[in-house]
């Protein structure tokens, strides 16, 4: 062997011996993340929107976790919502332990499981919450999606950040889509880079390749900070709906100078945060001290601008918001206390629907959950336009505070002729204008009078015989296996 060639053995073998402990280290720091991402076993009971009485059939499903301080495992709302037992195991362990909801927040997606036999977390680390991630970083996503039993690692790079809807709660927060593979089973586990956790997987597009997307740690530091005082409030709304003013001319119209932007004020909605605080025709110029533009943004950092509500949502219930506010061609300033979210058509999750049962008739408020049970093909094609209509819109008023429906009817004799009725919106009982359901039981359950005469938005009445309605409730809820003619939550 000439010197040439001993030399470069000698570097080749301290090149091995160098890199030996940092492979070594490596494996050792997988092998602690691996141990500290889980296996979620729910088994899950949903309530029935169209028959509210009733709960649909049990379901199982699989989804992830991640191990984080206090011993707690940190998860989707939607890995765990209605769920009735709930179990966890760790990667490479067959033993699966009980786990309970501590904490959950459907807003956001996020649910705190707690584990009462610690020993699950010998040998587990807590992993630590990271930064918000920049474009394009690399992250590495953990969890144990369909095809396996096992743990599964894939990695991809941050591709997008913005203000999105989350698909569980209907509501818009800040994600970050990513390009690594995501499958069911993910939800709920993490995405980390350099062994923090930058971001917990939500969902994804089954129509795209690789486009995923994760709940970000200021979402998720928003939602631990909520819950330390052992309830969970969530997100804040500002109720303020409005449009960009990209136009010159209607720029000009309200009093902006040159330069100037702003966002056009054309609702506010009634016991919003905004209501009584921000007018109709106001330009919004400022959000907690920083300038909009007229396509509805602000600037986040050099690279990424969002839509103006995140510096909403990035408070939290009863702080105060500023605003900075032209109106009538005139500079204000505006302060006004956060409120929650105020929604015509809500979205409810873990709680049955409420009911009411009159004369055969269902009534019940109209959510979103009634609208998707119904299927996306009915929603498009069959749904009555005004139920498409007012679910777009989605504006309460003072007199309007919930849609109360008919939701289809039992059909009995008492009711004959009107045994087709469905998806119908109520507008007046005997007269009187009903704006949520506790107006429409309020005027039900005193009606006097030989009939009682329910209108609805479509012109249409149904007028059923009040003694008749009274003489056949037993046998009407007795024949289709109905407890009682209301929901709980009514009777209080």
């Amino acid at each position: 062997m000439s010197i040439k060639q001993s030399t470069i053995a000698v570097i080749a073998g301290l090149l091995f011996v160098l890199s030996a402990p940092a492979a070594s280290h490596a494996k050792t720091k997988l092998d602690t993340i691996n141990r500290s991402v889980v296996k979620i076993f729910s088994i899950s009971r949903a309530p029935s929107f169209s028959t509210p009485w009733q709960y649909k059939m049990q379901k199982s499903a699989t989804g992830t976790g991640v191990i984080i301080s206090g011993n707690r495992i940190l998860t989707n709302a939607h890995v765990v919502s209605d769920s009735v037992f709930i179990q966890v195991k760790k990667a490479n362990d067959p033993q699966r332990y009980t786990a309970r909801i501590e904490k959950i927040g459907h807003q956001c997606d996020l649910a705190i499981l707690k584990i009462d036999n610690l020993s699950f977390f010998d040998e587990t680390k807590a992993l630590n919450l990271g930064k918000l991630p920049k474009l394009q970083d690399e992250v590495s996503v953990f969890g144990f999606p369909m095809g396996g039993n096992e743990i599964s690692i894939t990695k991809g790079i941050v591709s997008r950040i913005e203000q999105m809807e989350y698909t569980h709660s209907s509501y818009d927060l800040l994600g970050v889509q990513i390009d690594a593979a995501i499958n069911p089973g993910n939800s709920g586990g993490p995405a980390l880079e350099k062994g923090k956790i930058i971001g917990i997987v939500m969902q994804g597009i089954q129509s795209s390749n690789n486009i995923g997307y994760i709940i970000p740690t200021p979402i998720i530091k928003h939602f631990l900070k909520d819950v330390e005082d052992g309830s969970y409030d969530g997100f804040p709304d500002s109720g303020i709906f409005a449009q960009g003013m990209e136009s010159e001319s209607l720029r000009k119209y309200y009093g902006l100078k040159n330069g100037e932007a702003g966002l056009l004020v054309h609702h506010v909605s009634f016991g919003s945060s905004a209501y009584g605080f921000i007018q109709k025709d106001d330009v919004i110029v400022e959000v907690d001290g920083i300038s909009t533009a007229n396509d509805g943004t602000i600037k986040l950092n050099k690279d990424i601008r969002l839509a103006a509500t995140y510096l909403v949502r990035s408070h939290y219930l009863g702080e105060t918001l500023k605003f900075g506010v032209i109106r009538d061609k005139k500079k204000i300033d505006i302060s006004m206390p956060l409120k929650p979210n105020v929604q015509l058509i809500p979205k409810v999750h873990d709680k049955k629907p409420s009911y009411y049962i009159f004369g055969g008739l269902i009534l019940m408020p109209l959510t979103k959950n009634y609208l998707m049970e119904r299927g996306r093909k009915w929603y498009y094609l069959k749904a009555p336009p005004y139920l498409r209509a007012t679910e777009e819109s989605q504006y309460p008023t003072e007199k309007t505070r919930e849609l109360v429906i008919i939701g289809s009817v039992l059909a009995h004799k008492v009711n004959i002729g009107y045994h087709k009725k469905a998806d119908l919106l109520v507008s007046k009982v005997n007269g009187i204008e009903i704006g949520d359901m506790l107006e429409l039981v309020t005027a039900l359950e005193n009606s006097s009078g030989k009939f009682t005469r329910i209108e609805t938005k479509d012109g249409t009445q149904s007028i059923l015989d009040n003694k008749a309605v009274k003489e056949s409730e037993a046998e009407l809820l007795k024949r289709y296996d109905i407890k009682e003619k209301m929901s709980p939550d009514l009777k209080r």
